[in-house]
């Protein structure tokens, strides 16, 4: 038994020294002069680059090579192999990575190489990264960066920025100008921009706060999140969640399969999805939302509301302008509105309560319950649907010209009225109050009241 277990032991070891590798690592170190005006250009793959800044008109490399192999000659030949350029040209200084097209005899190798980098916080910046991650740190000058398969990381800005990467995430905090983002398959996180703002992403979360001027948002596959903006925002998404607060402007949401949510917009607010509810308050001009399949409820509104949606809810209240909501196989409730009301749907009562302005109420397979404000002044109130009650409470003392008609139903009346026709027939005229405003009441297969 032993001796079994030895040989086992000897071969474990066997098979761990056959599997080590040899690791080496060199150092690299170069300073240039960089005259003002000029640019540095970067040109990097297999590792990281770190780019700080400093008033000295210099830059200065410092680049940290690893290599490992299986075979120890291999990975001394691969780190002696690779180089590094610092090359100062006619537009500026360049640092470029060479590695060797390494073929033949090599084999099971890996290397990486990072790079740390000191410029001038003044001169522009070109970057070029493959294959490792990006962070650039108070920039005060225009730049452009692109990384493929890493994560990108910018603070302490000023100028114009364009970034640019793909499998990782980009981390701005701070630019005083405009940026410019692409991404794909990372998520995005923007803070204090000055400037304007234009983001593209795929597969992942975008979350932006405190953007200076115009934002713009084109998202896919990923949840959508807006803190404070003083332009316009324009915000396109599909398969996640919109959130908007704090806009100091006009706000435009154009999402697929997400719901939107939108508070405290100065502007005006246009919302459209489908498949995902909606949700709006504190508006300052007016709210526009056009969905499918989708529920939709708002208050505080500033302005006037227009909803249209099917198969969902609509429910507002606290609008100061008029309200025009159009359902399919939903139910309609507006209260406390201050203009005039229209509402249409089908497969769903309607309510609209606490309004002094003109109703109209159109409506298949559903009651309608219409209460105005107490306010004593007649104004139009129109109402008609089919399989459902109707119920209405005029404004006490306010004088209507009344038209009602049913079927297979009963017209009753809790203000004096004086009417051609008998109450409780299917058709009736007459007038409250001696008249004024007309209040025209239709109905099929539902009883008509008249509440006082």
């Amino acid at each position: 038994m032993r001796i079994g277990i030895s040989v086992f032991l000897l071969a474990c070891c066997a098979a761990g020294a056959a599997n080590a590798r040899e690791e080496v690592s060199h150092d690299f170190q170069k300073t240039v002069p960089l005259a003002p005006g000029k640019s540095l250009r970067v040109e990097h793959s297999q590792g990281s680059v770190s780019v700080h800044t400093q008033a000295k008109r210099e830059v200065a490399v410092h680049a940290s090579i690893r290599c490992s192999s299986g075979r120890p000659q291999d990975a001394h030949a691969i780190c002696d192999h690779i180089q590094i350029s610092v090359a100062e040209t006619g537009a500026g200084v360049s640092v470029r990575t060479e590695v060797p097209n390494l073929t033949g005899s090599f084999h099971n190798l890996s290397w990486s190489v990072d790079l740390d980098i000191v410029m001038p916080d003044t001169a522009p910046l070109e970057l070029r990264n493959q294959f490792g991650t990006v962070s650039v740190t108070d920039l005060h000058a225009p730049g452009n960066i692109m990384d493929s398969n890493g994560k990108v990381s910018f603070t302490g800005g000023r100028g114009k920025q364009r970034i640019e990467t793909s499998f990782g995430d980009i981390e701005l905090a701070g630019n005083d100008g405009d940026v410019s983002i692409v991404d794909t398959n990372g998520r995005v996180t923007v803070s204090d921009v000055t400037g304007e703002l234009d983001l593209r992403d795929n597969f992942g979360d975008i979350k932006t706060s405190n953007v200076g001027k115009r934002l713009e948002i084109h998202s896919g596959n990923g949840n959508v999140t807006v803190a404070g903006v003083a332009g316009v925002a324009t915000i396109s998404d599909s398969f996640g969640k919109v959130t908007v607060r704090d806009a100091k402007s006009d706000v435009s949401v154009q999402n697929q399969n997400g719901d939107v949510e939108t508070a405290g917009v100065a502007g005006t607010a246009e919302l459209r999805t489908t498949f995902g509810a909606v949700r709006f308050t504190r508006i300052g001009k007016g709210t526009t939302v056009h969905a499918e399949n989708s529920s939709v409820t708002g208050d505080t509104v500033d302005g006037p509301v227009t909803v249209d949606t099917t198969f969902g809810d609509i429910e507002v209240h606290a609008i100061k302008g008029g309200a025009r909501l159009t359902g399919q196989n939903a139910p309609i409730r507006a209260a406390d509105v201050g203009g005039e009301v229209y509402a249409k749907t089908t497969f769903g009562g309607v309510t609209v309560e606490d309004v002094a302005q003109p109703v109209t109420v159109e409506n298949q397979n559903g009651s309608i319950t219409v209460r105005a404000k107490p306010s004593g002044k007649c104004q139009p109130i129109s109402l008609s649907t089919t399989f459902g009650p109707i119920k209405v409470v005029p404004p006490r003392g306010a004088g209507y010209d009344v038209a009602a008609k049913t079927s297979f139903g009963h017209i009753s009346s809790e203000a004096a009225m004086t009417v051609s026709g008998q109450l409780g027939d299917q058709s009736i005229s007459g007038k409250i109050a001696g008249g004024g405003c007309p209040l025209k009441l239709v109905d099929q297969n539902g009883n008509i009241e008249i509440v006082q």
